[in-house]
């Protein structure tokens, strides 16, 4: 299974995202996951000030990008049940990084879910891309029968290649301002795309599954307070769910409920407890 996450910045995807590598870490399916984390968004997993400390912690800096092959991550990887790999190279460099840890995953023979955060930074459309990080998403297969899946994490969907989004065959999806990034999924949806906009507007046809239970056929919402800092604090937010097998459901982010604090044949599901 592959996962698309996506939503506007400001949204909670890196919340949820968080919380369904949590939930994931926790599971029987996967023998191993890896995250890659662009943004420092996933280290709430590894200190035990936030949690229970589920997850290693290795930063990826300049040293790693020039004398870590996918052997020494297949191997670090095999030592470690959760691993959270944080970028500390440029952009650029960060994708041959990314190249070299996703081979590792697909070479494993261990079941593996690979977490990719700000995903179009990594597999961007348009531009040219390491073909091994491409296959992750295309095939997922390894050599050894094992499966790797995938979450790819993005709040610029029209970036990320559309040869990504069109093999996820799960989706979770907040709420959009762009009607580009609105156009990017709207191939996929079994349901208006308008379902999207931002700030609960009137959707008609609106499948009944998918109505907010105290209004009916609006589009997706999102709740902000003010934080500690006095700056606005998302707190909940809704999403719309679907996969390839016609489930489509509407889930508060508040659904999950993650231990660690969040700090900043077809492939095997990815628990997300719907």
């Amino acid at each position: 299974m592959h996962m698309l996450v996506s939503a506007v910045s400001g949204w909670g995807k890196g919340w949820l995202a968080h919380a369904l590598a949590e939930k994931n870490i926790k599971g029987d399916t996967y023998d191993r996951v890896v995250v890659l984390d662009t943004s420092d968004e996933f280290r709430g997993l590894v200190s035990k000030e936030t949690g229970p400390g589920l997850a290693a912690h290795w930063f990826a800096g300049p040293r790693e990008r020039d004398h870590f092959g996918p052997d020494v991550w297949g191997d670090m990887i095999d030592r470690n049940e959760a691993l959270v790999v944080g970028r500390h190279v440029s952009k650029d460099d960060w994708q041959e990084v990314a190249r070299d840890v996703i081979l590792a995953c697909r070479q494993s023979d261990h079941n593996v879910l690979v977490v990719i955060d700000e995903a179009h930074g990594i597999a961007p459309e348009g531009q040219g891309y390491p073909d091994d990080i491409q296959d992750l998403a295309t095939d997922g297969r390894t050599e050894g029968g094992s499966a790797t899946s995938s979450i790819w994490v993005t709040q610029r969907l029209a970036q990320l290649c559309k040869k990504v989004v069109g093999n996820c065959t799960a989706r979770f999806l907040g709420g959009y301002q762009s009607g580009n990034d609105l156009n990017a999924v709207k191939d996929v949806l079994e349901y208006p795309k308008e379902a999207h906009n931002t700030g609960g507007q009137s959707v008609p046809n609106l499948p009944a599954e998918l109505h907010a239970p105290d209004e009916g056929a609006i589009s997706v919402r999102k709740w902000v307070e003010e934080g500690p800092d006095g700056e606005p604090q998302t707190v909940n937010s809704e999403w719309i769910y679907s996969d390839d097998s016609g489930k489509i459901e509407r889930v508060e982010s508040n659904h999950y409920e993650p231990e660690c604090e969040h700090v900043g044949a077809e492939g095997k599901r990815i628990e997300v407890g719907l």
